[in-house]
């Protein structure tokens, strides 16, 4: 028989590399691997220790009864095998018997030297074999009686004294050569081993070893890299050669606290509290490294992830125990409170469950609302969540189309913001008619609703109201006057205001007025927060009369030659509006100008005596007669210079300062306004000094009177 010599070669390389090119393996070594014994050296005569394998499934589980197949071969022989079978751990050992047990490699043909024998033990799983190589090197006694090796650290040198956290390892790592005669050994066992109890440590584990294992390269050279177990202390270490052929002397070693690692939830996780609830719920988790050890000073950061709360006694470092600490008081949730490591991304994420309580919901906008089939509602339905008087953040708050015609939703559940407010916006359906949507939320066994009820209008406009665009009366107009038409679809696509160009048009966007046939002058159109209007000259030829009852006619807006439903307009022969704004003090006051022209406001206040202007719509007819959409008339005087027409009002007028009359100077036409008129009238000299003094217009024809609306006007 022809002895092996070992060497590096192609052969180890073959051995190394193959594995990664299979499936994981099934068949794992459990012990034995990498000895080194001299059986028949006379000092120090040596036994194998047993070969054991595990068999796993391809689920990492044991397998009992498994067939394992050892194929032993020295170089030059024959293969010899022999079985043997897993136990319920899945484990099965190199089958021996009498002075073979528990291992003894081929017979030697030639005594001398070192000489490799390999084990392969195989074993099938399902449909795939798996299996394992022990490598054992047997040694001949040399002249001394005992295996002729040289054993040294590289460089050569006593173990060293080794300190190192958890779980770690030292920068450096132990060198250990093994040679024989004729060069280095390879695939010999090392390992480290603690001979204190309690305390641990070893080689970082090679790859496809058992734990803790590492074997000698070609050369002969074993490289350890230390790792420290999970328990503080210090005890001693050997450095332990072929498994059981020779150790280094024993020699120091410690195992201290490793970084902060590991964040561990103690205390207050999957609480439920009630919202609204000001009782703050604490929070506890422990910082450790990765053998468990309780990190003092590690920095960590506290945040709110999820839901809405807030967080007090915030502890960011750790105490000597590991722990931190903070208080949370939920507002919305479920609350997710993470606390993470400043220095590594570890971290425990605590959850907070809220219970909803509600005890009413309210509507806060978006009910009585029309839209045009196929448009959306120009304002959302908005309503809000009370725990008696507290809103209440997070409740899920349901929205459905419980009658009428249909409707789509943006959202079918909303969950309450900060304010307890949930919204969502509707948009009608193709078919017009009433739509009721309807709100509510659920606390315990209760249900809390709200309805909405609106309405959706076919194509086209659709008329809901008429006033005087001074006073906003809503009764009547009259021919000649300027009046306000609101309703829906009047400004389809338009956001704002759109005005005729230098005079009134008769259409502007696509919009036509008639009333009872005949097109009004049509002075702006407008959009605005959803809310379309149309702002009109009533045409002086309109009939008007002032019977009782009295007498109507049909009012129809046409946008885009749709035309809207007749809307039944009451025109009297006056109908009086006094014009209005905004003063800088927040007053609504009568638009007149002083006799040196200048606007008067709270800061310009009439004066006792002066003439006064003031601007109205709605005083009828004028000597000569006014014609529909008049503007700036114009008449040749004596000198054949043109000049502005006056247009003297038939009706009387009667104009009220602080509840008493006073001197009309004149009524007329507006020279340059459509469908205003101008009152000059004196103020009296004895008139008392006040910011909002009562200001009317009367105005009277035959047996007829109508009242303007009444007004404010400043008085220095």
């Amino acid at each position: 028989m022809q002895k092996l010599k070992l060497f590096a070669g192609s052969f180890l390389t073959a051995l190394f590399l193959f594995p990664a090119f299979c499936q994981a393996q099934t068949v794992l070594i459990v012990s034995g691997n990498g000895q080194l014994a001299c059986p028949d050296c006379p000092l120090n005569p040596e036994k194998y220790v047993p070969l054991v394998v595990q068999v796993n499934d391809a689920a990492s589980n044991p397998v009992a009864n498994a067939t394992v197949t050892w194929t032993t071969t020295q170089l030059g022989d024959a293969a010899v095998t022999a079985t043997s079978t897993t136990d319920s751990a899945g484990q099965a050992s190199y089958p021996c018997s009498g002075s073979q047990c528990p291992f003894t490699p081929l017979p030697l043909a030639i005594v001398s030297d070192f000489y490799l024998t390999t084990v392969v033990a195989s074993a099938t799983v399902g449909t795939v074999t798996a299996s394992a190589t022990f490598y054992e090197t047997t040694g001949e006694p040399a002249g001394a009686g005992t295996a002729d090796t040289l054993i040294s650290l590289v460089p050569a040198a006593a173990p060293p004294v080794l300190t190192g956290g958890v779980p770690g390892s030292t920068a450096k790592p132990i060198l250990v050569s093994v040679l024989g005669q004729n060069g280095g050994l390879p695939n010999i066992q090392v390992t480290l081993q603690s001979t204190t109890a309690g305390v641990t440590i070893s080689c970082e584990t090679q790859p496809g070893q058992q734990a803790g294992t590492v074997l000698t390269d070609s050369s002969g050279v074993a490289t350890c890299i230390p790792l420290y177990g999970s328990k503080l202390g210090s005890g001693d270490y050997i450095i332990a050669i072929g498994v059981t052929y020779t150790s280094f002397s024993p020699t120091a070693f410690s195992v201290v606290s490793g970084p902060p690692s590991k964040i561990t939830i103690v205390g207050g996780n999957n609480q439920s509290v009630n919202a609204g609830s000001l009782a703050p719920v604490s929070l506890t988790a422990q910082v450790t490294d990765a053998g468990g050890n309780p990190s003092s000073g590690a920095a960590v950061k506290w945040s709110v992830t999820a839901g809405a709360a807030t967080l007090s006694n915030v502890v960011s470092s750790t105490l000597s125990n590991g722990d931190v600490s903070a208080w949370v008081t939920p507002a919305a949730g479920p609350v997710n409170v993470t606390v993470a490591l400043a220095n590594n991304s570890a971290q425990a994420v605590f959850t907070i469950n809220v219970n909803t309580i509600v005890t009413a919901m309210q509507t806060i906008s978006g009910n009585n609302q029309l839209a045009l089939e196929g448009a959306a509602f120009a304002d959302p339905l908005i309503v809000q969540v009370n725990d008696n008087a507290a809103t209440v953040q997070g409740a899920t708050v349901t929205f459905a189309v419980t009658n009428g015609g249909p409707a789509t939703l943006s959202a079918t559940s909303v969950a309450t913001n900060a304010q307890g407010q949930a919204q969502v916006v509707a948009t009608a359906g193709a078919t017009s008619g009433p739509v009721v949507i309807t709100a509510s939320v659920k606390s315990g066994s209760t249900t809390y609703s709200q309805t909405f009820n609106l309405t959706v209008n076919p194509p086209g406009a659709t008329i809901t109201a008429i006033v005087n665009a001074a006073g906003f009366q809503t009764q009547f107009v009259s021919p000649c006057s300027l009046a306000t038409i609101y309703g829906t679809g009047l400004a389809p696509g338009l956001q704002g205001v759109t005005s005729a160009l230098i005079a009134p048009q008769t259409q502007i966007m696509g919009v036509t007025v008639q009333f009872g046939g005949v097109s009004a002058p049509i002075l702006w159109v407008a959009n605005v927060n959803g809310q379309q209007s149309a702002s009109v000259q009533v045409p002086c030829e309109v009939p008007a009369s002032a019977a009782v009852p009295p007498a109507t006619v049909p009012l129809v807006v046409t946008v885009n030659n749709v035309a809207s439903p007749p809307f039944a307009v009451t025109v009297l022969p006056i109908s009086p509006g006094i014009f209005q704004f905004q003063d800088t003090d927040g007053q609504t006051r009568a638009v007149l100008v002083g006799s040196d022209g200048i606007p008067i406001s709270v800061a310009n206040p009439a004066r006792p005596g002066d003439t006064v202007r003031m601007f109205v719509t709605g005083l009828g007819q004028t000597t000569p007669a006014l014609v529909t959409d008049e503007f700036d008339p114009l008449v040749l005087d004596a000198s054949n210079n043109w000049v502005p027409q006056d247009l003297t009002v038939n009706a009387g007028v009667v104009v009220g300062v602080n509840n008493s009359g006073v001197l009309v100077l004149s009524a007329e036409y507006s020279a340059d306004m459509v469908g205003v008129y101008e009152v000059d009238f004196q103020m009296p000299q004895n008139a008392a000094a006040d910011n909002n003094a009562p200001f009317a217009i009367v105005l009277y024809q035959g047996n007829n009177v109508v009242f303007g609306n009444g007004s404010l006007i400043p008085i220095q």
